[in-house]
């Protein structure tokens, strides 16, 4: 398991089959398609449904989606970016039987907003997995305009929806699936912290 010095920011799995499963989500981004394939090779054979969807939209460059197309056995469904394929997991889940297990592996913000479609549905955290690939570059949320910032690497930046200079803090806000941020100047007008990189 991963642990970081961020106290609220998830504590993330290895990908592994998950005893009881009728029916496998298995939906990854980017760089996590290196994990769906572990996944995928460890699954048994033909004891349940099987469903992949993957985005190859990748933060850090490193996508696998011909090696996942050349996987037999198995339903896959492509979408261009991440945010079309948790679209999509919100439909699939709201059908879900009873026996669905899910997992998750690629970005830090992908595996964020695809968890908040598993907890509509209030799928059990048992079946759930959830492995990180890539970088940690942060998904913040501006506390003042409510927009959110994806791919974020400074610890000062200006929030494209409101044009605020914003400083990230080192809280994960797991109901919003992001780092809040907030006026970098907000104590002392004019008086911005130093700009540096984040812990990504």
């Amino acid at each position: 398991m991963l642990i970081t010095g961020i106290k609220s920011r998830p504590v993330y799995d290895v990908l592994r089959p998950l005893a009881g499963g009728k029916h496998h989500i298995i939906a990854g981004q980017g760089s996590g398609g290196s994990a769906l394939l572990r996944l995928l090779n460890d699954m048994p054979q033909g004891a349940a449904t099987i469903r992949v969807l993957y985005s190859p939209e990748s933060f850090s460059g490193t996508e696998y989606l011909t090696e996942i197309q050349a996987v037999s056995g198995v339903t896959l469904d492509i979408y261009p970016t991440g945010h079309q394929l948790v679209t999509a997991l919100y439909d699939l889940l709201a059908r879900a039987a009873m026996g669905t297990r899910l997992y998750l592996a690629g970005s830090e913000s992908f595996i964020g907003t695809a968890m908040q479609a598993a907890d509509a549905i209030n799928l059990n955290k048992d079946e759930v997995l959830r492995e990180h690939c890539g970088s940690f570059v942060r998904r913040v949320w501006c506390v003042h305009c409510s927009g959110y910032t994806e791919n974020v690497t400074q610890r000062v930046f200006d929030c494209p929806h409101c044009a605020r200079t914003l400083v990230v803090r080192d809280h994960y806000s797991r109901r919003l699936a992001a780092f809040q941020a907030v006026k970098a100047d907000a104590e002392v007008p004019g008086e911005l912290p130093q700009a540096e990189e984040l812990d990504t």
